[in-house]
C-alpha cells in the first residue's frame, strides 16, 4: 500500500477513536478472510481487507438521519457469500420503483432485480430509515471497488467512491449531501442528454400501456396550419407530433377521477382564435414566478381572488367558447396553445398551455383556477413529467 493510503488509515482510524457512536467490533484475523475468500471463490478490495482486519470488523455507528445507531454489517461466513463469487449485474445507477419498464411479474425483470441485490457484493452498513438504506461494496463485475447505496426505490451509484472515501464521507457527515446530489445530477443528464430517447422509452413502457397515442401527422400538416393561424409552432411541440405521436388520450393524471388527460391533437385544436397575438407575460423571473403563485397575504391569488380576476379583466372571453379550454378565464391566454387537459375537475381544473410568441416561446406554463403558474419547462420536459405520472 502507498504511503498517501496508510496516511489516510492513519487518520480513520485516529478520527474512529475519537467520534462518539462509533462502536466496532474487533477485527477478523487475515488467515480467516483468506480462507473465505477461497473457499468461495472471490477477492475483497483491499482497502476493504486492511479495515476489518486492522480497526474493525462490523458494529454499531452513528445514525446520519438522526434515527437509531446504523448497523456496520461484519463480514463473516453466511450463506451470502455463495452469491459473491458472480458478478454485479449494474453499471449504473437503476431507479427500479419509476423505470416503467420494470415489473416484478415479469421473471427475467424479478431476476435481474434479484441479482442486484446479492450478486458480487459486501453489505457495508444498514440503516432502518424511511424505505431503508443500505450501504454495498462492489467486489465483482465492471464497477468493482465501488460503493453504491440501495433503498427502496433503487439503487445509486457513487462513481469513483472506493471503500476509503465512503468511510471518510460517512465520518465528515457528508455522505448524504453527497449522494443527493449524485441522485439530482443523474436524472436532469440523462434526460437533458436525450430526451427524445428518454419519451420513446417511456412510451413504450410495460406500465404505460394502457395510453391510447394518435398516429403522427406530416410536416405538411404543420406547416398548413402555422399559415392559416400566421405562427410557427415551438421545434420541439413539431418534432414530437410529427415524429412520435399527435397526441393521446388517458395519460396518467393526478385527480382526474379515473379519466387520465388528454392531450389534444393539432386537428382538435385548429379552431382557436387569437394564436398569433402576444403572449401576455414576457419574462419568467423570480419575481413573475413568486407574484403569480403568491398564496399568503392580502393580496393573495385565492379562489376569491382569482389571477384572472385580477390581471385579465380586460381581455374578453372566447364568446362562445372553444371548447379546447377547460375553464372561460383561461382563454384570455392569447398565443398559447392549450395543448392539454389534465381532466381534474374536482380541484384545480388545470390546463398546460405551451407559449408560441413572444420570448417565452417553448415554455410550457400550467393555469388553474386561481393561479397561472409559470413553470417554465420546455414541451420535452412536460412529456417526461407526464410520462412519469410527475405531471401536475
Amino acid at each position: 500500500m502507498d504511503l498517501g493510503m496508510e496516511t489516510r488509515f492513519l487518520k480513520i482510524k485516529a478520527q474512529i477513536k475519537l467520534k462518539r457512536g462509533w462502536r466496532l467490533n474487533p477485527p477478523i484475523s487475515q488467515k480467516d478472510v483468506d480462507a473465505l475468500e477461497n473457499a468461495y471463490g472471490f477477492a475483497l478490495p483491499e482497502e476493504y481487507k486492511k479495515f476489518i482486519t486492522q480497526i474493525g470488523n462490523g458494529g454499531r455507528i452513528p445514525s446520519l438521519h438522526d434515527n437509531d445507531p446504523c448497523r456496520f454489517i461484519p463480514f463473516e461466513d453466511t450463506p451470502a457469500l455463495k452469491d459473491m463469487g458472480y458478478d454485479f449485474p449494474l453499471s449504473e445507477s437503476w431507479e427500479w420503483d419509476t423505470d416503467l419498464n420494470f415489473s416484478m411479474k415479469d421473471p427475467e425483470d424479478a431476476e435481474k432485480w434479484d441479482h442486484t441485490q446479492k450478486n458480487g457484493i459486501v453489505v457495508l452498513a444498514k440503516e432502518d430509515v424511511g424505505g431503508g438504506q443500505t450501504y454495498f461494496l462492489v467486489i465483482s463485475g465492471e464497477r468493482k471497488g465501488e460503493v453504491w447505496e440501495r433503498d427502496e426505490s433503487g439503487t445509486l451509484r457513487l462513481p469513483g467512491c472506493t471503500f476509503l472515501d465512503w468511510v471518510e464521507l460517512y465520518l465528515s457527515k457528508q455522505l448524504i449531501p453527497y449522494t443527493d446530489k449524485l441522485f439530482r445530477q443523474e436524472k436532469s443528464q440523462r434526460e437533458a442528454d436525450d430526451p427524445l430517447s428518454t419519451i420513446r422509452a417511456l412510451m413504450t413502457a410495460k406500465r404505460r400501456q394502457d395510453i391510447r397515442w394518435n398516429p403522427p401527422v406530416s410536416r405538411d400538416v404543420v406547416k398548413d396550419y402555422e399559415q392559416r393561424h400566421g405562427i410557427t409552432l415551438p421545434e420541439e411541440y413539431v418534432t414530437f407530433i410529427t415524429e412520435i405521436a399527435d397526441g393521446c388520450e388517458n395519460f396518467p393524471s393526478a385527480n382526474s377521477n379515473g379519466k387520465g388527460g388528454v392531450f389534444y391533437s393539432l386537428a382538435q385544436l385548429d379552431c382557436l382564435p387569437n394564436l398569433d397575438k402576444a403572449f401576455y407575460f414576457t419574462e419568467n423571473t423570480d419575481e413573475t414566478r413568486k407574484y403569480l403563485t403568491n398564496s399568503f397575504g392580502p393580496n393573495a391569488f385565492t379562489w376569491k381572488n382569482p389571477v384572472w380576476d385580477v390581471l385579465f379583466a380586460d381581455i374578453p372571453r372566447e364568446n362562445p367558447l372553444n371548447p379546447i379550454w377547460v375553464r372561460a378565464e383561461y382563454s384570455v391566454l392569447q398565443g398559447a396553445l392549450p395543448f392539454a387537459s389534465y381532466n381534474d375537475e374536482k380541484l384545480f381544473r388545470t390546463q398546460p398551455i405551451l407559449i408560441i410568441t413572444g420570448p417565452l416561446k417553448g415554455q410550457v406554463w400550467r393555469a388553474t383556477s386561481f393561479t397561472l403558474r409559470p413553470d417554465g419547462d420546455g414541451f420535452y420536459q412536460w412529456v417526461i413529467k407526464m410520462l412519469k405520472g410527475d405531471a401536475r
